[in-house]
């Protein structure tokens, strides 16, 4: 054991001078390549301030021979400007003494041409001032004869319009009193139309209204007040209107009992109809088949209506089905 430590000891003591001898190597080492720089240095310093001389001449050679040069060129080139400026001068000189010669002529030319225009234009304003007057003359001697010819244009228009309304009044003269014969003649058809009309709306039966005679005046207490009841019927203008008579017809006096017991048994009439047709049916099957004329069967089915008894639709009139006369 002692021996193993002895000899470690020993590796260790060896180790430990290798270390130092290679330290001291490397400083020397180190030391000669550190002297080995320096030189270098001052070698490379030299060399470098010589090339720094060197160039620094030739820069200052360079620039000396650069700045003769531009010398020399700017002299040259000061020579040409002044020849050039002096060359210049004269051309302009000459090139304006020729605009002078021209702008002469031209003046002239157009002083000429200006002289002739005037005198052209005096002339054509002379001409066509003649020739103004000239159709100012013709035109007011056409207007005075277009004038005249106007003038008895309309008289000649005037007197035939005349004798045209004068004509125009006597033929309607005429007609008003062929229309007021033909009128007359009408009338006991009219009386016949209105006596038919009665007759097909109220019946055979209905008293007719007593008239007054034509020249007796009435009393304040003869004249009937208006009857604010709606009418049951109206006669229709187009049947007054193919006979040429007024349009609007003459009331009927009928008494009230007769006039409702007939309005109820049409509407009696109308409404069993109509339930033994639940589908419905128009106003033309229904004057066709009860045989009523056009203002019972309208009287009749307006007071269903009124009564909620049937309904109208599409111009079909059906009963309700609850609807009990």
């Amino acid at each position: 054991m002692a021996a193993l430590q002895d000899e470690w000891y020993a590796a260790r003591v060896e180790r430990q001078q290798a270390i130092a001898q290679r330290q001291e190597d490397v400083q020397s080492e180190l030391s000669a390549h550190q002297q080995v720089r320096a030189q270098n240095a001052v070698t490379t310093r030299r060399t470098l301030t010589e090339n720094y001389a060197a160039i620094q001449a030739e820069t200052d050679l360079y620039l000396a021979q650069i700045q003769q040069q531009r010398a020399a060129q700017a002299r040259l080139t000061a020579a040409e400007l002044r020849e050039f400026d002096i060359e210049l001068k004269k051309a302009v000189a000459a090139k304006r003494q020729d605009y002078q010669a021209y702008l002469a002529e031209l003046k002239q030319a157009t002083q000429e041409s200006l002289t002739q225009h005037q005198q052209a234009r005096t002339i054509m304003a002379q001409q066509q001032q003649q020739k103004l007057v000239e159709y100012i003359a013709e035109l007011e001697a056409f207007v005075a004869d277009y004038l005249t010819n106007v003038a008895a244009s309309r008289e000649a228009e005037s007197k035939v319009a005349h004798a045209k309304r004068r004509s125009d009044r006597e033929a309607l003269s005429r007609n008003v009193q062929v229309k007021l014969a033909d009128l007359a003649a009408q009338k006991p058809e009219r009386q016949a139309f209105c006596e038919g009309l009665r007759q097909s709306i109220w019946g055979t039966s209905a008293p007719r209204r007593a008239t007054l005679p034509p020249n007796r005046p009435k009393s304040a207490a003869a004249i009937r007040k208006p009857d604010t009841r709606r009418p049951r019927a109206k006669a229709k203008p187009a049947a007054a209107a193919k006979v040429g008579q007024p349009s609007a017809i003459k009331q009927v006096a009928v008494p009230t009992s007769t006039l409702s017991k007939s309005a109820v048994s049409t509407e009696e009439a109308v409404f069993d109809y109509l339930q033994s047709h639940p589908q419905g049916t128009r106003l033309t099957e229904i004057e066709s088949t009860l045989g009523i004329n056009r203002f019972q069967a309208v009287d009749a089915l307006r007071s269903l209506i009124q009564k909620e008894l049937i309904v109208q639709k599409d111009r079909i009139y059906r009963i309700r089905e609850e609807a009990v006369l």
